[in-house]
């Protein structure tokens, strides 16, 4: 007799093995996203002072200009957390940021059960590979992230609420609302997301089109009233928040900086010759372009809605592959999958998946519960391989100025610095008396003061009077820049230099 009894079927080990050696790994990446380090800043302010700043205080450019710290709660636990670990906070902070993409796929995969029980384990793993795949790019310590998980919470959400029709649902709909604008500025997307369920579901009450392929009607009126009024609520409470009604217009001011799209990669529109532009054009064409040719007489219009704003979206920056490739590998899953499970090709895959649930007799559920926890501690492991605190230092010192910022800590700390963009925030919390003269809040600058960094670093207009304006006393920037052959030959003089950064001070 088995000292351990279960029913684990050996299908389980296979998801585990899944979310363990795939999503886990894939998404544990040292701290080199540029912004993190102003977030961690931003946050060490709030524990230290106990208030939400409100000024830049931090760069040249921005001095004395509105901030509004939208994301003033994220920032604040991944400086506590970073603290908390000590030695290890980083490693602890990269763990902690891929755990927040485990828990999102968890609920895509969740969400997709909801809404057609029958797509299997194999075809969901499928489909959300594909949504990794698509989102990985654009993955990472970073706090879009957070707009991974609350759009993957409110998608469950939701399609829980058109499974039951229970209004219960509906009540999470102003908390998840109330948290995601504290947490980060993305909350517009949960009100297109409800918006694209209440406008799509009233399209088909009017116009009936049949029963979706998850076999269920239209919600009534009455529902979608009551979504509605959710919506509604979710909408209000978005007030409730350290910048009060600002958070109203901050999202739609922000994306409207044209400046973004020419010079910030993120915001800028996917290039189909770079790899997250060539994925954005995987996900049109194996999730979003077949779902709606394929399934366009049965899928509800919230769904062809959904798709077709996010792919949209995608188009237009992207940072919002982050979110449409999950999402639209989700509508996919659930329109498709069981369409490809009958197609002779894939019947083979799909009854071995039905073999493997029901491979849990005897002591074999045993075999499988120690398999699924090796494979998890296997995985944790792998994950944290990837970054340890060995691992952090080598990466962020190949991406960071670290010798350059150890070098002015000695020699001139209170440095007023004309920066590389992406090294602001860390030369910043690294020299906290200087001032940098640019950092990743570009939301705080507006279009102009950014188009004439760029132009000044290209050398397309003569940088002097830009220095010379912000009283510059030290350029921290590329060694083989344009802009470091020009400071050469115009009176600047290189006191320090390494692979990743030199050090320019004015000739006196």
């Amino acid at each position: 007799m088995p000292l351990v009894k279960s029913r684990l079927p050996m299908s389980a080990v296979a998801v585990v093995a899944f979310f363990a050696l795939v999503v886990l790994p894939r998404t544990s990446v040292p701290l080199l996203d540029g912004d993190v380090w102003w977030h961690l800043r931003a946050g060490e302010t709030v524990l230290d002072t106990g208030h939400v700043p409100a000024v830049d205080a931090w760069t040249i450019v921005g001095e004395g200009m509105r901030w509004i710290s939208q994301d003033w709660l994220t920032n604040s636990i991944m400086a506590a957390v970073v603290r908390a670990g000590g030695g290890s906070g980083m490693t602890l902070l990269s763990l902690l940021f891929a755990a927040l993409v485990v828990v999102a796929v968890a609920l895509l995969w969740a969400a997709i059960g909801r809404r057609v029980p029958r797509v299997g384990w194999l075809a969901r793993i499928g489909w959300l590979t594909l949504a990794l795949i698509v989102a990985g790019p654009i993955a990472g310590v970073r706090v879009q992230t957070i707009d991974l998980l609350m759009t993957a919470l409110a998608a469950w959400v939701l399609w829980s609420y058109l499974a039951d029709r229970r209004a219960r649902w509906l009540v999470a709909l102003p908390l998840i609302s109330v948290a995601w604008v504290n947490l980060h500025a993305g909350w517009p997307l949960l009100m297109a997301l409800i918006g694209g369920i209440a406008v799509g579901e009233a399209g088909d009450r009017l116009v009936p089109r049949g029963t979706a392929a998850s076999g269920r009607e239209p919600l009534t009126w009455s529902q979608i009233g009551w979504l509605a009024l959710a919506g509604t609520a979710a909408f209000a409470v978005v007030a409730i928040n350290p910048n009060g009604l600002a958070m109203f217009g901050y999202p739609f001011a922000t994306a409207s900086i044209a400046s973004h799209r020419d010079f910030i990669f993120e915001w800028s529109r996917p290039d189909f010759g770079s790899f997250p532009g060539q994925m954005v054009f995987v996900l049109l064409l194996v999730a979003v372009i077949p779902t709606l040719v394929v399934a366009r007489r049965t899928m509800p219009l919230a769904d062809a809605l959904w798709l077709i704003g996010l792919a949209a979206m995608s188009l237009t920056a992207i940072r919002f592959a982050l979110l449409a490739g999950p999402i639209c590998a989700a509508v996919a899953a659930v329109h498709l999958s069981p369409r490809l499970a009958a197609w002779r090709p894939l019947r083979g895959a799909a009854m071995a998946a039905e073999r493997m649930e029901r491979q849990s007799r005897g002591g074999l559920g045993a075999v499988n519960l120690v398999l699924a926890g090796l494979v998890l501690v296997f995985g944790v492991a792998i994950s944290y391989g990837r970054v340890t605190p060995a691992v952090q230092a080598s990466e962020i010192a190949g991406a960071m100025p670290v010798a350059a910022a150890a070098w002015l800590r000695d020699h001139d700390p209170t440095a007023r610095i004309f920066n590389v963009y992406a090294w602001g925030g860390y030369l910043g919390r690294e020299l906290p008396a200087g001032r940098v003269y640019i950092d990743g809040r570009s939301d705080i600058y507006g279009d102009g003061p950014i188009r004439a960094y760029a132009r000044a670093i290209s050398l397309e207009t003569d940088p002097a009077p830009l220095l010379a304006a912000a009283g510059v006393d030290a350029v921290v920037f590329w060694p083989d820049s344009a802009l470091a052959g020009w400071l050469d030959t115009h009176g600047w003089r290189r006191v320090h230099a390494d692979p990743v950064a030199a050090i320019w001070m004015r000739r006196v």
